[in-house]
């Protein structure tokens, strides 16, 4: 089961927008926060930003998933930003990112983001996924590779580890 599908929306997707920072694609991401899930975006943006002084959340080959944690948000919420040209970011191999993939999480959870961060991680390291991401044309196509993408499967150790999900993403936020 692909858990990021069901909650991607037409709505949360920003293609070819013209951001020149990782500031920018965070304000940008902030913004389409606000728009699908009503968190104001100065809560958005902190929360990205504050995760990131933890850790870069880039995976390198051109993906990030910056991420945080919002305190009164009820549910996950994601949202996908591609940006027009390739932004400046500390990626493990030093590529600029240009697919920004975003996860807002209620401050109390401690468990239910990590099968989402998991899967997300695992749909932008996908080659195929990835380079249809970057070509898709419309945000209801990126809605639609988002939900055909089957994560591969986990054995149950590594499930339990939270294995899968970027480094320092679980204990380092489980403080927060």
């Amino acid at each position: 089961m692909n858990p990021a599908a069901s909650l991607l929306t037409i709505d949360g997707v920003a293609l070819d927008v013209d951001v020149s920072s990782r500031k920018r694609a965070f304000e940008e991401l902030a913004h389409l926060f606000e728009s699908v899930a009503g968190v104001p975006h100065r809560e958005a943006f902190e929360a990205l930003n504050n995760r990131e002084r933890l850790g870069c959340t880039a995976l390198g080959g051109g993906v990030a998933i910056p991420h945080g944690r919002v305190r009164g948000l009820d549910k996950i919420v994601v949202a996908l930003l591609r940006a027009q040209k390739p932004v400046v970011f500390d990626t493990p191999d030093n590529r600029r990112a240009r697919i920004f993939f975003g996860i807002l999480v209620p401050a109390d959870d401690t468990e239910h983001y990590l099968p989402v961060l998991a899967t997300v991680a695992a749909l932008l390291k996908d080659r195929a996924t990835k380079e249809a991401l970057l070509e898709a044309k419309e945000p209801l196509d990126v809605c639609k590779i988002v939900s055909a993408f089957e994560p591969p499967e986990e054995s149950p150790e590594n499930a339990k580890d939270g294995e899968g999900a970027p480094a320092g993403s679980d204990k380092e936020e489980a403080g927060k």
